[in-house]
């Protein structure tokens, strides 16, 4: 046989988690044999654990997949919170991941290099919850801290609609596999405003809050005149 061209191709898998295994802050893919430069996609949170790191979940794949269009050779993900997970995040008892934060910040955000990107990609899963705006929150509002005069990104594909914002990779893999994934700026100050506005007491919840404020109090001064 003629013109047989080998070529090699490798997939580098690393993990950083807690010794439990509980907790996983960071999985990071390094393909050698394509050029690029490297990209931390923030997530909800993960589900793979030292055990088996070896196993691609659909949202590796996907990105593996498009790896290359994406003008990347490596990437790491990064999660809200870093509480492994293998179904539904739970938000029983879900407070914001302070240790999580901090990782992120000093690992990622404060010694971030020229030649990588970070792209918010956590999707619209569960938007309504407060823990969850209150986690994106404070991502957005690191990053302004550390890094204010760079753009944050977002995966997109020509032809999608402007109100997906922050897109999870596995919504493109499943909507738009064949097509040719890009990344743009993501819109990280009015994403931000919205969440601060979101935040806020509504006026009927500081009207009830008011009241109970001054019943309490009513009752208070009732009960010390007895």
């Amino acid at each position: 046989m003629k013109n047989l061209v080998k070529t090699e191709i490798t997939v580098k898998t690393e993990i950083l988690s807690s010794e439990d295994g509980n907790r996983t802050y960071s999985i990071k893919k390094e393909i050698t044999g394509i050029t690029g430069s490297h990209a931390y996609f923030i997530l909800l949170y993960p589900t793979r654990t030292q055990e088996n790191c070896y196993v691609e979940d659909s949202t590796n794949n996907h990105l593996l997949n498009h790896l290359a269009e994406l003008g990347l050779n490596s990437y790491t993900v990064i999660n809200l919170f870093a509480q492994v997970t293998q179904s539904r995040l739970s938000l029983a008892g879900l407070t914001v991941d302070e240790e999580n934060m901090n990782y992120i910040k000093e690992t990622v955000f404060s010694s971030l290099t020229d030649d990588s990107k970070v792209v918010i990609a956590w999707g619209n899963s569960q938007q309504n919850s407060p823990v969850i705006c209150q986690s994106k929150q404070r991502i957005l509002e690191l990053w302004e801290s550390e890094q204010p005069s760079r753009p944050l990104y977002q995966l997109t594909v020509d032809g999608m609609k402007n109100d997906n914002i922050g897109v999870h990779p596995l919504f493109l893999g499943i909507r738009h596999s064949q097509s040719y994934w890009k990344l743009v700026e993501y819109p990280r100050k009015k994403i931000l405003k919205e969440l601060l506005e979101r935040m806020k007491p509504k006026k009927n919840e500081k009207e009830t809050k008011s009241k109970a404020t001054e019943k309490n109090s009513a009752k208070g001064k009732k009960d010390n005149s007895k």
